[in-house]
């Protein structure tokens, strides 16, 4: 089983990637890196530098490193942002759970 860590670069992201590793799960990571730092990332891990909101990225990577496991951490999270920019915290948030969804579906059906 392959997982992937969607913000995998990010604080909570990093530590859910060490402890797969940990347990001897091969991981990938997809982060657009715009608050996760890369280091956090070990350097045996791939590190795919993309958002979740890209679903053919998304869907490549599902494919190309036969993930078969999940772990959703990439969202936008800052309330005054989130004020200021309703509409753009729903895509980036509403609609990379969309196209994250919509890519494992296609590959479970490929």
């Amino acid at each position: 089983m392959s997982w992937l860590v969607t913000g995998g670069a990010g604080y909570i992201g990093g530590h859910v990637v060490r402890r797969l590793r940990a347990d001897g799960y091969p991981v990938v990571v997809l982060d657009d890196l715009s608050t996760g730092i890369a280091g956090r990332v070990p350097h045996d891990v791939p590190l795919i530098p993309a958002c979740v909101t890209d679903r053919e990225t998304v869907a490549r990577v599902l494919r190309e490193y036969a993930v078969t496991g999940v772990v959703h951490l990439a969202a936008r999270k800052s309330p005054a942002e989130s004020v200021a920019r309703p509409h753009w915290y729903h895509r980036q948030n509403v609609g990379g759970v969309r196209a994250l969804l919509d890519a494992m579906t296609g590959a479970r059906e490929a």
